[in-house]
């Protein structure tokens, strides 16, 4: 494990120092994200999936997927239920602790920990996660709002979504065994290739010069809920269900992620705290990478 988050860690921290010393400018943030999500990452799902065994993702993996979550919502709306936290804080920890770097973050640790093969398996978990995080955590949102803010509508988030739409084409190819010619194949094959070290590299790039002072009590609950209260529901479906092997330890990494950058997006769109969002994003990712020697010790014991 030491060797993987050596790894991470110093093209993460490639990323830093070469926005740092200005290796790179201010637009490439921008730049590198819209090629990871519209064309690299992607064209790496599809390929993925394609060779991905769905033998062993059955009702228990779907299980996995989606307990967990609903779980760690409920949780939010009882803390706002019983005034632990006002109605803005529920609202954002619905989908903040929910929604977790499963991509840019989770592909590679998957790739690295389990294998390449397992990064199909990654791409579907994410997809469905995305799913019940983008129809019932906007239910509970909109519960949690009580007429104080407007309805979410996610029609146009959900439509741009391309790691849940690779996904599903991706599913549809191996279902029905639909031809691919070989020369798609190929160029698929050598962009999936960049994605991994550059949504690392990306990583490095947009943590420069953010900030994680004040709101340490918000920020505190934020990476309670998505690091360990999360992960922790996992394993008990995963206990019950005796579900244990490749896909459970790829479902129970992938829900150890730290909040996604897509969240700020969400902030923005839907009037979230978009400061205290940028934080949690910052903050979780530095609290993860010790926490990682946690997760293996679990996942190596439980899973």
């Amino acid at each position: 494990m030491t060797e993987i988050v050596a790894n991470i860690f110093i093209v993460i921290a490639i990323g830093w120092l070469f926005r740092k010393y200005n290796l790179v400018g201010e637009d490439a943030e921008k730049a590198f994200n819209q090629y990871l999500f519209y064309l690299a990452l992607p064209a790496l799902t599809v390929i993925k999936i394609i060779s991905t065994n769905f033998s062993g993702l059955g009702a228990a993996f779907i299980a996995l997927n989606i307990a967990p979550i609903l779980f760690l919502m409920a949780v939010s709306l009882l803390l706002w239920k019983t005034g632990a936290v006002d109605w803005k804080l529920a609202r954002l920890l619905v989908i903040v602790s929910a929604m977790g770097n499963t991509v840019y973050l989770g592909f590679p640790i998957v790739a690295m920990r389990l294998g390449q093969e397992q990064i199909g398996c990654a791409a579907i978990v994410s997809s469905i996660q995305n799913v019940i995080i983008f129809t019932f955590g906007f239910y509970f949102t909109n519960l949690i709002c009580a007429g104080r803010c407007q309805a979410s509508s996610f029609k146009r988030l959900i439509g741009r979504n391309t790691v849940l739409w690779s996904s599903v084409t991706g599913i549809v190819i191996s279902l029905l065994s639909l031809p691919i010619p070989a020369i798609a194949m190929d160029i698929m094959e050598s962009i999936g290739k960049t994605t991994l070290p550059l949504a690392l590299f990306t990583i490095g790039i947009s943590l420069y010069g953010k900030s994680v002072s004040g709101n340490i009590r918000k920020l505190s609950l934020i990476a309670g809920m998505k690091l360990f209260a999360l992960p922790l529901f996992c394993l008990l479906p995963a206990y019950l269900l005796d579900f244990k092997g490749g896909a459970a330890r790829v479902v129970y990494l992938e829900m150890c992620m730290p909040v996604a950058v897509l969240n700020f997006v969400i902030a923005k769109e839907f009037d979230f705290d978009a400061d205290l969002v940028s934080q949690s994003i910052i903050f979780t990712t530095l609290v993860f990478f010790p926490l990682l020697y946690l997760y293996d010790w679990v996942m190596t014991l439980a899973l």
